[in-house]
């Protein structure tokens, strides 16, 4: 026994189109909702309306589920056993379901015999569920919303913008062509949020280099010397080639005012409130990844090495250093251990090392400087007030209080040596030698008349007064003495001694205040570091032409590539993108920082003091030989003092 589900549609024309379908089991389900066997898509029939069931193949066993009943043969049941040999009809809302019988198999007919309302279809059934009534059709409803965008956010931008052309800044308010923002302005240019058509002066026509130079005349005369300077052929055929995807997006961007090499391709705008965000790296990479092979088949070779990612692809440092004594400064050539002559004489290891008179001197000076158990970097090499660089060292600020230029105390205070003037020490050493008489021996006393047979004291009293006679000779031995060997001078300085009529003179020292001229360091972002875990050489220098600089090696100890490539395992990584340590517009500030926010360096490089400084000072400390001179070099680079 089986029960085979019948369904009668009629056509248009009036034909019968008769289906059956075989159903499973031997209890069939009838409702409204989708998961029955038998579906009725009618509002009237609940959504699990009854239960038809059969035990022995013949009698049909109806039963209704949810509260509402079913017509059967004009009652209204809720249960009802049919034979189906003698088959029954059953109501179901506007559908009739009659039961029959064709040989073993119970036939289930369901046709709908009348529309009792207009839920009686589907049809009907979507519209009394939906606003499907109430709105308009889906070609009229697809018309009108695009005539409204286009009014909405074509039209009405367009006049906004024509309303306002002539008008310095706008009133507050919304104006409709705020609609195409793709985000805020940045604090840079957040001015301007009301002054749309100072950028965008032309409709449908990009932000043009002319509209930028227009106020940053400044920025604009700076640009990087290394591209401003350089022929149109060398600057394209050192970018590589375009291709697939970003060939067709020049060409789409051509053919729309958009052409590429504008300022606004780095400089992007509406991206958010804030600073202006850095260039991504690709924009320098596109260029300096494997510049130097184009440029060379191109027919413009160049010294400049490639650079892609600081973490991966980037070349050593080439710092500005002294080749030999009284050089120029030139770049570090790469590959070669870089020496820096900078005209002094002065062990590193020696000062910083933990035991030995250094230390045991730092000790003892606890109580009157900033010293600990022993010398520390800070406590000869100040950071500027700003954080970025470390000032020149200064005799008088940063050495006197171990090296005393002292030689005389006149009523508690102590005169000095005038450093950096060689000439004068001369002049006071000589000066002081002529004027000034030897010490009175105590035995001398008043200088009365002695007994006869008295040979001591006349033997104080005769060496005394040879000791005045000669006194004025001595001058030159003290001089000699503060610039030879032994002497405070010789120690640190080289010495010239006097030739063809010309004095004393000491050879003229240089104190580089960036090395790195085309890079950014800020020592400030640095201070949780300590001083030698970059200047990793310093503990083992013996003399001051050893260049300290940090190279390459110890830079990648903490900073990875843009995107943190890496060719070393680092703990803590710092992404570094060009833009964090190079400038393309070189105005000597830190890379992307905002003029306003720059930290302005105003101290001049080893500038000489003025003579009044060098009169008398308070200098304490134990009087001695340990005379110390030193030239002040010509300030010739005011405005390197400031980044880089």
């Amino acid at each position: 026994m089986s029960f085979i589900l019948r369904r009668i549609s009629t056509t248009k024309t009036g034909k019968q189109i008769v289906r059956d379908q075989p159903l499973p089991g031997d209890t069939i389900t009838l409702g409204r909702d989708s998961g029955n066997i038998i579906h009725v898509a009618d509002l009237a029939v609940n959504p699990h309306h009854a239960t038809i069931s059969s035990t022995d193949g013949r009698h049909v066993r109806v039963a209704a589920n949810e509260g509402l009943g079913f017509d059967l043969n004009g009652r209204s049941e809720t249960l009802a056993d049919i034979d189906s040999g003698a088959g029954g009809e059953l109501r179901f809302g506007g559908h009739r379901l009659t039961i029959a019988r064709e040989g073993e198999n119970i036939i289930l007919l369901v046709e709908r015999i009348d529309e009792l309302s207009q839920s009686s279809k589907d049809v009907d059934e979507a519209k009394a569920f939906s606003l499907q009534g109430v709105l308009l059709g889906k070609r009229m409803g697809a018309w009108s919303f695009g005539v409204l965008m286009l009014l909405a956010f074509l039209v009405g931008p367009i006049w906004a913008w024509h309303s306002y052309k002539k008008v310095n800044e706008r009133p507050d308010g919304f104006h409709a062509d705020s609609s195409w923002l793709s985000g805020p302005l940045s604090s840079a240019h957040a001015s301007l949020k009301d002054d749309c058509q100072s950028c965008h002066v032309e409709p449908f026509v990009a932000v043009t280099d002319k509209a930028c130079v227009s106020c940053h005349t400044g920025e604009h005369k700076t640009m990087s010397a290394a591209h401003a300077n350089a022929p149109t052929a060398m600057l394209l055929a050192a970018r590589a080639p375009g291709g697939g995807f970003d060939k067709f997006l020049a060409n789409v961007g051509e053919a729309f005012n958009k052409p590429q090499g504008r300022c606004v391709d780095c400089h992007t705008e509406h991206e958010g409130a804030g600073p202006m965000p850095a260039t991504p790296q690709k924009f320098c990479a596109d260029c300096h990844d494997g510049m130097q092979g184009r440029l060379k088949t191109a027919g413009h070779p160049t010294m400049l090495a490639d650079a892609a990612d600081f973490g991966t692809g980037h070349p050593e440092f080439r710092p500005l250093v002294r080749a030999a004594p009284g050089a120029k400064l030139a770049r570090a050539a790469p590959g070669k251990g870089a020496v820096d002559y900078n005209g002094l004489k002065f062990p590193h290891d020696e000062h910083i090392q933990a035991t030995g008179g250094v230390a045991r001197m730092a000790a003892s000076f606890r109580g009157r400087y900033d010293f600990g158990q022993k010398l520390e970097c800070e406590n000869c090499h100040r950071v500027e007030a700003d954080g970025v660089r470390v000032k020149p060292i200064e005799m008088e600020r940063d050495c006197a209080m171990c090296h005393s230029l002292a030689f005389e105390t006149v009523g508690g205070t102590t005169r000095t040596l005038r450093h950096g003037e060689p000439d004068q020490v001369v002049a006071d050493l000589t000066a002081y030698y002529r004027s000034t008489p030897p010490a009175r021996p105590l035995q001398l006393g008043g200088m009365q008349r002695r007994r006869p047979g008295a040979y001591a004291y006349g033997q104080v009293y005769n060496i005394y007064f040879n000791e005045v006679a000669v006194r004025p000779s001595r001058a030159q031995d003290a001089v000699r003495a503060v610039f030879s060997k032994g002497g405070a001078c010789f120690d640190c300085h080289t010495i010239f001694a006097p030739q063809a009529g010309n004095s004393w003179r000491v050879a003229e020292v240089n104190q580089t205040a960036r090395y790195l001229q085309k890079g950014w360091f800020d020592h400030d972002a640095h201070k949780e570091t300590d001083c030698a875990g970059c200047h990793t050489a310093a503990t083992g220098s013996k003399t001051s032409a050893d260049l300290l600089v940090p190279g390459l090696r110890q830079c990648r100890d903490c900073h990875v590539g843009e995107g943190g490539a890496r060719l070393v395992k680092v703990e803590t990584a710092t992404e570094s993108p060009c833009a964090m340590c190079h400038e393309y517009h070189s105005d000597g500030g830190q890379p992307w920082v905002p003029n306003r926010q720059r930290k302005v360096n105003a101290a001049a490089i080893t500038n000489k003091p003025s003579r009044g400084t060098y009169g008398v000072s308070l200098i304490t400390g134990t009087e001695g030989p340990n005379l110390y001179k030193v030239t002040w070099r010509t300030p010739v680079l005011h405005g390197a003092s400031r980044g880089g």
